[in-house]
């Protein structure tokens, strides 16, 4: 089946039926908080963030949440230049990259019991990945429609996070990077409901669109 754009009449999007295999799995929400830290020297040092996030929404436990055109109830970033925004109000993350990021630090000997929320991501998904979403797709939960504006860029404090200094370009190599969502239509959402994907036939998938991004960044850096 063929759907227009309601917010882009000119454009035409295919609504992609993957059966019931696309789903909001759970929805994670965090205030901006001290990440603390030990530098390479040895100090401790301790940088504001709001990449800490926790599940509020779970398919055991399918919590409403409010979703507005800023992003969701509870939830908050810290650095507005590069997160938060209309443009990047929320962060989606396919469920499955949790699996290589858990191997990852098992090569660490880090703890791999990783709760949803844990790479800073508001909304897991399932089903779904960086080569099947494109810039400009839309997304519709029962009342709530999102529009897909970016790939996530990983940044020292993802490394922070997951508490080795290589996962940033273990990211970059992989391409897990999920995408930031702008809130089209706001609403209440929880986990559990199944997702429409409307394809934006122009646009460049997520993850031609990170490759571009990360290669511009290292050559700005040369």
């Amino acid at each position: 089946m063929v759907f227009a754009f309601r917010h882009r009449p000119c454009k035409v999007a295919k609504l992609h039926d993957y059966g019931n295999l696309m789903k909001l799995i759970a929805i994670c929400t965090g205030l901006v908080a001290p990440l603390v830290y030990r530098t390479a020297s040895g100090d401790i040092k301790t940088e504001a963030s709001g990449i800490k996030k926790q599940a509020v929404s779970t398919e055991q436990n399918p919590i409403p949440i409010e979703l507005k055109k800023l992003g969701l109830e509870g939830d908050e970033q810290c650095n507005l230049s590069v997160h938060g925004g209309l443009d990047k109000a929320v962060y989606m993350m396919p469920a499955e990259h949790y699996e290589f990021w858990k191997a990852r630090r098992q090569e660490k000997n880090l703890d791999t019991d990783l709760p949803w929320g844990f790479l800073g991501e508001n909304l897991v998904v399932e089903g779904l990945d960086e080569t099947q979403v494109r810039i400009g797709d839309e997304f519709e939960l029962g009342e709530v429609r999102l529009r897909v504006t970016d790939p996530r860029e990983p940044c020292h404090k993802f490394a922070i996070r997951m508490g080795f200094g290589a996962a940033p370009k273990q990211m970059i190599q992989q391409g897990n990077c999920g995408w930031y969502l702008r809130v089209v239509q706001a609403g209440q959402l929880h986990a559990g409901i199944g997702l429409k994907h409307f394809v934006n036939p122009q646009g460049k998938t997520v993850l031609e669109s990170f490759r571009y991004k990360t290669r511009k960044g290292q050559m700005d850096l040369l």
